[in-house]
């Protein structure tokens, strides 16, 4: 029997505490009919891998979702912009561990402001202590953690940035210094699963203890007890553990419980990393081996049936299913299971992750559960064109959903080698998620990840063959680059921004700083947001870590300007496009 998602939701959340990561239920019509999609299939063909195939050569290589120099609709000026987020990025947010880090400068330092300041706008070098005499310890005041989902998606975008210069010509101290950083970014994925001393399991974050920090993850929690037993009592959302990897990190301490929002970003990078690197000779085996080892152990984790009986959940190092960990397609919320339920929302997440952990592995088991099992007998691939369930709940959506749900069919659609599969997600992300053909859709929101993996998917990019330029969606291409055109210059400083002041919020009437007319809806967004009727442009949104699972509805947000926004979602956006081809 066939259970859509939202039409139980209501049901179990009666009886049962729906977690943060869920949103509201919304009743979504199924408008494609398990007949009308292609049938289920095995493995696909053994087709040869054009992406991996191509040569590192600028004239073989086609047009990627976003030209690059000397190609028709090559956007210099965007370029610009994103090598200075880069040189921010690389210089001072990935500056202790190489991955994604929020990081804050007192605003009273002015000095030390103005020297970041001058260093991104007023040139272009990558030496900030040899330009400035100062060293980046001497002016951020305190770095905050990694976090998986922020953490690996800029691990992402540094394989993607660097793949793209490697193969489109760009000067050869540019392809090193690129590819000095991903080997740096190697370690840093590597160091999210060997700091757990588990096989299998991945922290939710992490964050070095010799750098200046914000003094919040002091308090260290042991896996057991002294009876054996796992700490905490209660497995909650993480706590900070000291590294378990047998002394191999001890200037680190991480995370545990994560959950499946952060682990599709640690998904996303080993995926990014594994297509760009895998035949290039520059990039030593060693570090080839040791990213298929992790993904092979990653992946047959998820194979295993837990305490639930169930599979798709996410382990810890105490033995138990994180928090937040649940990925099967018939688990409603956390620990909720309602047997004969097709959550296409978890359907997607977990052809995903599984369908990238095979790819970078190459391992027959692992191949054998995703299109034996996954997509030929247990149908994950159909779910998503039958109902997404809570992924879109209008104007109280939990954006992270969104986020998770486009994550999930970028890397499914992206390494699932099954073109009827393929074909059967497609429906899927156009029909379900991208535009169901109801209100608030991400068709119209301008998120540009959201709008780029519309459009490269849609026109086949992946990792086994080359999109149709024919086929992209020219308004989604458009609208997700006139957002990322509007994103601040960097340093990209957290400051308030307030669209609507109290009198405005009050007559539900408002006009923003560039002069659009907004209708205020009010506190009603995921919990208790402030959100409009119209999608606030870049422009005038106010700051956000990470654009991509904030509400672009929400017109005022901010803080004193003290932390340095890292713009991931910028990066990871841009080099994504610039790489799909």
């Amino acid at each position: 029997m066939r259970l859509p998602v939202a039409a139980i939701f209501v049901i179990v959340c009666v009886v049962s505490a729906c977690s943060s990561e869920s949103s509201t239920p919304v009743d979504v019509a199924i408008d494609i009919a398990a007949a009308d999609l292609p049938a289920a299939d095995a493995q696909g063909t053994d087709q040869a891998e054009v992406a991996a195939d191509l040569p590192i050569d600028p004239p073989g290589l086609a047009i990627p979702l976003l030209p690059g120099p000397g190609q028709d609709g090559y956007d210099a000026e965007l370029e610009k912009l994103a090598r200075q987020y880069d040189r921010q990025f690389q210089l001072f947010s990935a500056h202790p561990s190489a991955a994604n880090q929020d990081l804050t400068v007192d605003p009273l330092e002015e000095a030390n402001r103005e020297a970041i300041r001058a260093f991104l706008q007023d040139g272009d070098g990558w030496d900030f202590e040899a330009e400035t005499g100062l060293k980046q310890t001497d002016v951020v005041t305190s770095w905050h953690k990694v976090a998986g989902l922020y953490g690996g998606v800029g691990m992402a975008a540094d394989a993607y940035r660097y793949g793209v210069l490697r193969d489109q010509g760009y000067d050869a101290v540019e392809v090193e210094r690129a590819r000095e950083f991903l080997l740096r970014v190697l370690d840093g994925l590597h160091l999210a699963t060997a700091i757990t001393g588990v096989e299998g399991v991945i922290a939710r974050g992490f964050i070095r203890t010799d750098v200046p920090g914000d003094g919040e993850h002091e308090t260290l929690v042991p896996l057991f007890d002294e009876s054996g037993s796992p700490l905490p009592e209660v497995k909650n959302n993480g706590v900070w553990r000291a590294d378990n990897s047998g002394g191999l990190y001890p200037e680190y301490i991480w995370e545990d419980s994560c959950s499946r929002d952060q682990y599709i970003g640690w998904v996303a990078a080993a995926g990014a990393a594994w297509e760009v690197i895998r035949d290039d000779d520059t990039i030593p085996q060693t570090y080839k081996d040791r990213l298929q080892a992790d993904a092979k152990a990653l992946g047959h984790a998820l194979m295993v049936v837990r305490e639930s009986g169930y599979d798709l959940e996410l382990p810890d190092a105490d033995g138990r299913t994180t928090l937040h960990g649940y990925m099967n397609e018939q688990c409603i919320d956390s620990n909720v299971y309602v047997p004969g339920i097709r959550n296409g929302f978890h359907a997607a997440m977990a052809l995903g992750a599984v369908a990238t952990w095979a790819y970078v592995s190459d391992d027959p088991e692992l191949k054998s559960f995703l299109y034996d099992d996954l997509i030929a007998t247990r149908e994950l691939d159909m779910m998503p064109a039958e109902d997404m369930g809570v992924v879109n709940t209008g104007v109280g959506t939990n954006f992270s959903n969104f986020n998770m749900a486009f994550q999930g069919f970028w890397l499914a659609m992206r390494y699932v080698d099954s073109p009827a599969a393929v074909a059967r997600l497609k429906q899927g992300l156009g029909k379900k998620l991208y535009d169901n053909g109801g209100t608030r859709q991400p068709r119209e929101m301008k998120q540009s990840l959201f709008d780029f993996i519309y459009a490269a998917s849609m026109a086949g990019s992946s990792a086994f063959g080359e999109m149709d330029r024919a086929l992209i969606d020219a308004t989604a291409l458009a609208n997700g680059l006139e957002t990322l055109s509007d994103f601040p210059l960097p340093p990209f400083w957290e400051y308030a921004v307030t669209n609507c002041d109290a009198e405005e919020l009050a007559t539900k009437k408002c006009v923003a700083d560039n002069g659009m007319e907004l209708d205020v809806i009010g506190e009603s967004g995921w919990k208790g947001t402030l959100v409009c009727e119209q999608v606030i442009p870049m422009a005038i949104r106010p700051a956000s870590n990470y654009y991509w699972r904030s509400d672009p509805y929400n017109p005022n947000g901010g803080g004193n300007g003290g932390r340095l926004i890292p713009a991931v979602d910028f990066r990871y956006a841009y080099w994504l496009g610039r790489w799909a081809r």
